[in-house]
Order: structure tokens, then C-alpha cells, then sequence
């Protein structure tokens, strides 16, 4: 059974995605983690159940720091509670909202909820996508090499990158590189930018903007070091707020994809 509260809000001005706010049909929901890097820090939030959907045991909230699957990092987990009933949050998917996914007991629209991440799943998270995103920028900067496709767990993630010859020997040398800037410290920032000013600040090839609709005007861009002297990405995923987080590299292994594409498999020590 399907309950809902705000039905048919007034989301126009939203057609040009505004940074914190996630709107798809009539549900607009804040994503606490979005707006800045302490976002990401979020463990716990309270929040109003906005659809209640028993059949697929999945509810909508008006504000949400859970990640929801995408970008090659995997959704977070955590708990809702309310009154005297607590649930798990199994999975949390974008579908027409950003849905929630429950083990347990489901709360009605309208009803106040807390809610807790799971820190230790979410922290290898974030680790992990920033250390991506140091990883790509130094292989594009010494190669040329662009990100097509990566793939974030807690404890061991990979890469794939084209067009690349690199070998194992040259990411011995990467490696070094990339824990040389781990050492130096280097805060991360999230901010908001103009997607023509994206285009013009990062460097063609890097990054294929043209993958994202051209409705989308505004983006979340991750600056790594002063001004993004190290990194300037657009991504919507959860970050730390410095480099010195992660602690030390470890890159594992390098497997050819054939056509020009190379696999890096890493892990954070």
C-alpha cells in the first residue's frame, strides 16, 4: 500500500537541479550530504517519512544522508527509528525519488523519523572514492589516460582506464606519487559550479560531460588541494576532507580489458 504526504509540490524552478535538493516527480527531497564536504560527515539525522510504500517496504524522506547506489559507490546502510520501532536500511536507490529500502517494520507518511548511518561502511566509502579520484588525476596527468568506469568497495576498489599502456612497474611510480600527496595533506572541498564553467576548467577528455543531460546546469564539483590544483571533478558522491585520511595506497593489481583499457585494482592501508 502506497501512502504520501506533499503530493503534487511545486518543483518547476527545480527543472535546473539546485544543489542540495533531489526532485523527481513530486517528492523533494534535501540530500544533507550534497551541499558540503561536512555533509559527508553526517552519522545521524531526523526527518519526515514523505511516501510510505509497504509493498516494496521502501519509504521516501524529506531530507536524507544516506547514499543512494550510483556512480560506481555502493549505497549506505544504517537504521530508521521511530516511537518504539526500528528498522534497517538494507539498500537506498534512485527511482523516480530516492528510495529506502527497509528490513523490518515500515513507518507511515508523516510520521518523525530517526535515522543513523552505518559510519565504518560509509567512512571505506568515502576513503575510497577520494582516493579515486587522486589515483585518476595523477594517471591522466602523467598519461592521459581517462577514467571509464570504476567501481568503489570498503575494502578494495578498481579503476578501468583509455586509453592506457601503463605497467605495472609505471604504477610502482604512480603509487609513490599518489602517497607523496597523501603526505602533503591536501584539504577536499565541495562546491558549486556552472556546468559551462566545468567544461572550461577541466580539461577535454577527462571527463565526458556530454554522458550528463543537458538539463542539468549546475554541478557538484570535488576541488582536491588550493583551488583544485591537484583535482577538479564533478561527482555526487561522499568525500573526506583531506587527503591524510586515507592513509597509504596500495595499488594491487593491473589487468588488461583489451581495446586500450587497463583495470587497477587498489586498496587503502
Amino acid at each position: 500500500m502506497l501512502d504520501c504526504v506533499f503530493k503534487g509540490y511545486p518543483h518547476d524552478k527545480y527543472r535546473c537541479p539546485h544543489y542540495p535538493y533531489f526532485c523527481e516527480g513530486d517528492i523533494l527531497t534535501e540530500v544533507l550530504y550534497m551541499k558540503d564536504i561536512k555533509g559527508c560527515y553526517l552519522r545521524e539525522f531526523d526527518a519526515m517519512v514523505v511516501r510510505s510504500d509497504e509493498d516494496n517496504s521502501s519509504v521516501e524522506l524529506s531530507k536524507t544522508a544516506f547514499y543512494p547506489l550510483g556512480g560506481g559507490q555502493p549505497s549506505d546502510k544504517g537504521f530508521i527509528e521511530w516511537e518504539n520501532e526500528r528498522s534497517a536500511v538494507r539498500e537506498v536507490i534512485k527511482r523516480k525519488g530516492i528510495l529506502h529500502f527497509l528490513d523490518g517494520p515500515i513507518p507511515p507518511a508523516g510520521k518523525k523519523v530517526h535515522c543513523s548511518i552505518d559510519w565504518n561502511l560509509r567512512y571505506g566509502h568515502m576513503k575510497m572514492h577520494t582516493a579515486q579520484h587522486l589515483l585518476s588525476a595523477v594517471i591522466w596527468n602523467r598519461y592521459g589516460a581517462s577514467t571509464v568506469g570504476n567501481q568503489i568497495h570498503k575494502d578494495r576498489s578498481h579503476i578501468d582506464f583509455h586509453p592506457a599502456s601503463f605497467s605495472m612497474e609505471d604504477l610502482k611510480s604512480v603509487e609513490k606519487e599518489v602517497n607523496d600527496l597523501i603526505g602533503e595533506a591536501h584539504s577536499v572541498k565541495v562546491e558549486e559550479y556552472p556546468r559551462e564553467l566545468v567544461e572550461k576548467k577541466v580539461e577535454k577528455g577527462k571527463v565526458d560531460l556530454s554522458r550528463l543531460p543537458a538539463s542539468i546546469c549546475t554541478l557538484r564539483v570535488i576541488l582536491i588541494g588550493d583551488n583544485g590544483k591537484i583535482d577538479i571533478c564533478p561527482c555526487a558522491g561522499t568525500h573526506v576532507a583531506n587527503i591524510s585520511e586515507l592513509g597509504r595506497m596500495n595499488i594491487v593489481k593491473r589487468k588488461s580489458k583489451g581495446s586500450g583499457k587497463i583495470r587497477i585494482e587498489y586498496e587503502l592501508l
